[in-house]
């Protein structure tokens, strides 16, 4: 089974419902592996398999996060799924809570599907795959590396305090009460540090301030 990761916009999130509406895969665009989705690749398998494809957190099937209440594979853009989140469940609970603070500052969702090519034809450097086998589609916990507050951006010398405000947002949703005490604790910690941990003079002293921070962010980054 291959798994393909696209990064996109939330189309729509129902927070009273715990329903988000994202695309799992898009058309007509080359990926890391050089295969190409066409457009309908997916008509077949939603049709067939519908009752059986599974939502997982990080393709992990013994982390399920919900249902699909449906999945069009009819859209232009790319396979449209909307989802029914258990809330039921703390995991669940917190990534549809991380998805929603995702959603609220303008960052993209990281989606991922679990396939099986089954009709495709090869050109030089492509494959162009024309159905796939749809066994699951994941809503993926890596985005808060790559999105909330990158290394790359407290390198070049963000200050953490447009990071704190954002983790105080966090504090202040729907997470788990287990959730919550981590966050607090991160919060805690960089709040600390950005009152007198500011960068003097020195290239030493500098360097230490941004490892520290550097330290911090990793620390919350691993929670979602």
């Amino acid at each position: 089974m291959l798994y393909k990761h696209s990064t996109h916009q939330i189309k729509d999130l129902d927070s009273k419902q715990g329903v988000v509406v994202a695309y799992a895969n898009v058309y007509n665009n080359k990926d890391s592996d050089g295969d190409i989705s066409m457009p309908g690749s997916y008509r077949k398998t939603v049709q067939e398999q519908k009752k059986k494809i599974r939502v997982f957190k990080d393709h992990d099937r013994y982390t399920v996060l919900g249902v699909p209440l449906e999945l069009n594979a009819e859209d232009d853009r790319g396979l449209l799924t909307t989802t029914q989140f258990n809330l039921e469940k703390q995991v669940s609970r917190d990534m549809f809570t991380d998805i929603k603070l995702m959603t609220e500052h303008g960052q993209d969702a990281d989606l991922s599907v679990g396939v099986i090519p089954m009709r495709y034809e090869d050109k030089d450097d492509v494959r162009e795959v024309y159905e796939w086998k749809l066994k699951e589609y994941s809503f993926l916990s890596s985005w808060g590396a790559n999105e909330l507050a990158t290394v790359q951006q407290i390198k070049n010398g963000k200050s953490v305090d447009e990071i704190i405000a954002l983790i105080t947002k966090a504090y202040d949703m729907d997470y788990s009460d287990e959730r919550l005490k981590e966050i607090e604790n991160i919060l805690k910690s960089l709040d600390a540090g950005s009152d007198h941990l500011k960068p003097k003079k020195g290239e030493d002293a500098a360097k230490k301030h941004i490892d520290l921070q550097i330290e911090q962010l990793t620390q919350f980054e691993q929670l979602l």
